[in-house]
């Protein structure tokens, strides 16, 4: 098995927003409700957290949409990506999975705990 590349860094389709992360993810989540599936246009939304002092923008900006009270889905302005998403009151982001450049580093499993 190889090891997993860090920093971790992705972006969006078009190149306009990237991301890196000085850290490896805190966790990965597989997320089936019906906002998770809309903003991927998928039956689930993957996504891996980061602690959010470890993660910056190096090029481009993310456009935000408040879809509830508690979420902030961010896109790429240019292609619509879907890039991240922040919840009120933590300083976590939330990464598509979709989004990383090397996503077989970060595979989804099952917590044991």
């Amino acid at each position: 098995m190889t090891m997993p590349r860090v920093p971790v860094t992705g972006g969006c389709l078009c190149g306009a927003v990237r991301y890196e992360s000085r850290e490896p993810p805190i966790r990965g989540y597989i997320c089936h409700c019906a906002m998770c599936r809309r903003n991927g246009g998928g039956f689930f939304g993957p996504t891996v957290r980061f602690a959010g002092s470890a993660l910056a923008l190096t090029q481009g900006k993310l456009k935000p949409y408040a879809a509830t009270r508690y979420a902030q889905r961010c896109f790429c302005s240019e292609c619509g990506s879907p890039v991240a998403y922040f919840y009120a009151g933590s300083p976590d982001v939330w990464i598509y999975v979709g989004s990383l450049d090397h996503p077989q580093d970060w595979p989804m499993t099952k917590d044991a705990s």
